[in-house]
């Protein structure tokens, strides 16, 4: 920690860095929220370029000033906290030098600049993954699965298409990167797949044009890709950090647990294909990288093989570890509608298998547990589960999969299907 550090100022119970940090911009369907699990606001090309001061996001700001949770927001962290775990805004609130610059002349201010944005420019996706939002928003594979399908309703599962507005959207976000971009301390990019997506080449060239050395560039990628791409990549990013356009690069490689049900919740992914690519930027030191787990009831049994993969990378060099449980939707992929102390044992073992060496350790295990408490500790809910196995029904028939082979242990729970 360097003397020199500035924390957020604001020091009510629920005050949350990301509500005045961080915007997160859907460019798929013209939204944006304060961090992506918070409530939305809609976006018209008359409000664009107001989108991190909505009345919306400005309305919560005010709550936590008062140290309320702003209603229908943030009920995440709110589980969290309630299981007396580390969530992402006690996480986010402890980084120093995030915080917008209006807040050093006054600390209440609630109409503020990102530092930090993250941006999803289309839907543009080589994968379908089960926890994806299921009509097709962040991911074109799955939109066009549920186009040949047709429109699919049981019980609490539908699946549908989604349209696609990004191209409405991208050229208001382009002009506001050519002046916004210059105060952010973090910016993020994702899609669907960003190294799939001609606008990602374009953000990197406006980048070259209007350099930032003082903010990170974060890619998040489910790595997918052939060698030739990942290399072509690879060197823009470099040229990019040696002209200083930018400070520096990160890669966060999604990646939820390993197996063979890995691959079936990841719809398109081949272990061996992204650990090779992963190989490959292991061996750029020069990179940050990352990979990052959704926890969901598929992937919590066979988390532990993929943090005994985490413990082998990181013998080459660091490589940090995020995650988070499915949210906000759908709910029947949540870890918690079993409950019941039903994945006790797989949490004892992840738990295990998570270092606590330095204050960044700490922090990962105690919200990995927070996390793993509140799925334990949840009642089992026979509806989502219902729902959950109709889900999977539905994708096994439309992909010719079986999910009872790759699951066993869920056979059981087609009971609540009666």
């Amino acid at each position: 920690m360097d003397s020199k550090d500035k924390f957020f100022p604001i020091k009510t119970k629920t005050a949350c860095q990301l509500k005045w940090a961080w915007s997160t911009i859907y460019l798929n369907n013209g939204k944006t929220m304060s961090c992506h699990r918070t409530g939305e606001s809609v976006l018209t090309p008359e409000n664009f370029m107001e989108f991190h001061n909505t009345p919306k996001k400005i309305k919560e700001r005010n709550k936590m000033l008062a140290g309320e949770w702003p209603e229908n927001s943030c009920g995440y962290c709110k589980k969290i906290e309630d299981a007396n775990g580390t969530s992402d805004r006690m996480r986010m609130s402890s980084i120093p030098n995030l915080s917008p610059v209006e807040l050093e002349d006054n600390p209440q201010a609630t109409k503020i600049d990102p530092t930090i944005v993250e941006v999803f420019l289309n839907n543009a996706c080589n994968m379908g993954c089960l926890y994806c939002h299921v009509d097709g928003l962040l991911s074109s594979s799955i939109a066009a699965e549920n186009k040949n399908n047709g429109h699919f309703k049981n019980n609490g599962v539908e699946l549908k298409e989604h349209k696609n507005q990004f191209k409405d959207m991208l050229p208001y976000f382009l002009k506001w990167f050519e002046t916004g971009f210059q105060k952010l301390k973090r910016f993020h990019v994702l899609g669907g797949e960003p190294f799939f997506q001609k606008e990602f080449i374009k953000i990197l060239d406006k980048i070259e044009q209007h350099p930032n050395p003082d903010c990170e560039l974060n890619v998040v990628t489910n790595l997918m890709v052939s060698e030739e791409k990942l290399k072509y990549f690879i060197d823009r990013f470099y040229s990019l950090t040696k002209n200083r356009s930018i400070k520096r690069v990160d890669i966060t490689c999604s990646i939820d647990c390993w197996g063979p049900e890995q691959e079936h919740v990841r719809w398109g992914l081949k272990l061996e294909q992204w650990e090779k690519n992963f190989e490959t930027l292991l061996s750029n030191k020069w990179l940050t990288l990352n990979i990052n787990q959704t926890i969901s009831v598929l992937t919590i049994k066979t988390m532990p093989a993929l943090l005994k993969k985490l413990q082998t990378w990181r013998r080459a060099r660091h490589v940090g570890h995020f995650f988070s449980g499915v949210d906000p939707k759908p709910d029947y992929l949540k870890a918690e509608i079993i409950g019941g102390n039903f994945f006790k044992e797989d949490a004892e073992k992840i738990l295990e298998l998570m270092p606590v060496i330095n204050e960044q350790d700490k922090l990962a295990y105690d919200y990995m547990k927070g996390i793993l408490n509140h799925i334990n500790s949840s009642k089992i809910d026979k509806d989502q589960i219902a729902n959950l196995i109709i889900y999977l029904d539905e994708k096994d028939r439309r992909r010719n999969t079986n999910w009872e082979h790759v699951f066993p242990w869920l056979i059981e729970f087609k009971k609540f299907t009666s």
